[in-house]
C-alpha cells in the first residue's frame, strides 16, 4: 500500500477557498470590522459579486455553482499611523495595483462585470538572517541577499483576488473554454451546460436556441454531438 499524502499542498481547499478565477457583477466594496474568527481586532475590505460564476479552481479543485449567484470575501486593510494605504499588503499590492493596471481605482468597477483572479503576487522582498549571527546574509556578490514574499499560502498558492482584463463572451479564451465543454455533447446536453457553467455569457445560448452556435464556435454536430470542425466534415444527426 502507498503511503498516504502528507504535503501542505495536497491538502484541499474546499468551497470557497478553492476559487482561483470569478467573473460577476461588482455591486458592493465595503470597509467592516474583520471576521470575529480571527485573532485581534482590525478592519477588512469587503467585496460583493452578484450574478457571479466560478471560471477556474485552484489545483483542480472540483467547481460548483454559487448560490443565487452571490459571492463575498474579504481582504485584510490596514493604514498607517498617518491614515494611509500600508505598503506591501495584500490590499495594495494585489487589490488596488491590479486595479491601476487596467487604469482604474477599484471602486471605478461598481456597477460592472469584472474577472477576479488570485495571483502570487510580490508583495515585498526582506534581508534573509542567518539564524547563528542574527546578520543579513551577503551573497558572492557582496550584496545583501533577498527573499521574496509573495500574496501565496503555506502551500505556495496565491491567495488575493487581483483585477484581470474582463473575460466577455467574445475573447478567445471564453470561445476555447466554452468550446472545449461543448465537445462529445448533445444540443440538449450543450444546453444545460451553458445554462449551468456559462450563464453570464447568455449570447452562446441565444447561439444554440438559433443554430448559429456551430459557426460562432467553429463546431459540427456529428452522428448528433458536437464535435469540432476540423473542415470537410459531415454532419449529421440533429443540430
Amino acid at each position: 500500500m502507498p503511503l498516504p499524502l502528507e504535503q501542505e499542498k495536497d491538502v484541499s481547499l474546499g468551497g470557497f477557498q478553492g476559487i482561483k478565477k470569478i467573473r460577476g457583477l461588482l455591486v458592493k466594496i465595503d470597509v467592516v470590522s474583520q471576521p470575529t474568527s480571527w485573532e485581534g481586532e482590525g478592519s477588512v475590505v469587503k467585496v460583493d459579486l452578484e450574478d457571479a460564476t466560478i471560471v477556474e479552481m485552484l489545483n483542480d479543485e472540483e467547481s460548483f455553482e454559487l448560490k443565487e449567484g452571490k459571492f463575498s470575501f474579504v481582504i485584510p486593510y490596514k493604514l498607517t499611523a498617518g491614515g494611509k494605504i500600508a505598503p506591501g499588503t495584500l490590499y495594495d499590492k494585489c487589490w488596488r495595483a491590479s486595479a491601476k493596471e487596467l487604469g482604474k481605482v477599484p471602486s471605478d468597477f461598481i456597477g460592472q462585470y469584472v474577472t477576479l483572479e488570485k495571483q502570487p503576487r510580490l508583495l515585498f522582498s526582506k534581508p534573509v538572517i542567518d539564524p547563528e549571527t542574527k546578520m543579513a546574509e551577503i551573497g558572492a556578490d557582496g550584496k545583501r541577499v533577498y527573499e521574496e514574499i509573495l500574496a501565496v499560502d503555506k502551500a505556495g498558492r496565491p491567495k488575493c483576488f487581483c483585477f484581470v482584463p474582463d473575460e466577455a463572451a467574445n475573447t478567445n479564451t471564453v470561445r476555447e473554454r466554452v468550446r472545449t465543454a461543448l465537445i462529445g455533447k448533445t444540443p440538449k446536453a450543450a444546453l444545460r451546460t451553458l445554462l449551468l457553467n456559462f450563464k453570464q455569457y447568455p449570447e452562446y445560448k441565444d447561439a444554440l436556441n438559433n443554430g448559429t452556435l456551430d459557426s460562432m464556435l467553429e463546431l459540427v454536430v456529428v452522428d448528433g454531438k458536437f464535435q469540432k470542425d476540423e473542415g470537410g466534415q459531415s454532419a449529421t444527426g440533429d443540430s
